[in-house]
């Protein structure tokens, strides 16, 4: 893990530094746009057509958030190492 780039059968393989970043944009990119969906639709279903007050909703749009930050982490850790396995 030290910056260098390993040797495939493919070539040699992209160096960490650079896979990382990209990796962690493109996962933070789709995970904020779920979210956006996800805030949306709470608030569609549970204000607009259930008329819940906006106080009893926001707890469920905070945990919402909360849970959606596991992806980012995790798919960014994969799909590095994998692009840069020796």
């Amino acid at each position: 893990m030290t910056g260098t780039t390993g040797t495939t059968e493919r070539g040699e393989s992209p160096p960490i530094a650079a896979v990382a970043p990209v990796v962690f944009g493109v996962v933070l990119s789709l995970t904020a746009f779920a979210y956006f969906v996800t805030v949306n639709a709470i608030d569609w279903v549970t204000v607009t057509v259930l008329a819940y007050p906006v106080q009893a909703v926001a707890p469920f749009v905070v945990i919402s958030g909360a849970i959606l930050t596991i992806p980012i982490i995790i798919p960014t850790v994969l799909v590095t190492m994998k692009a840069t396995a020796k």
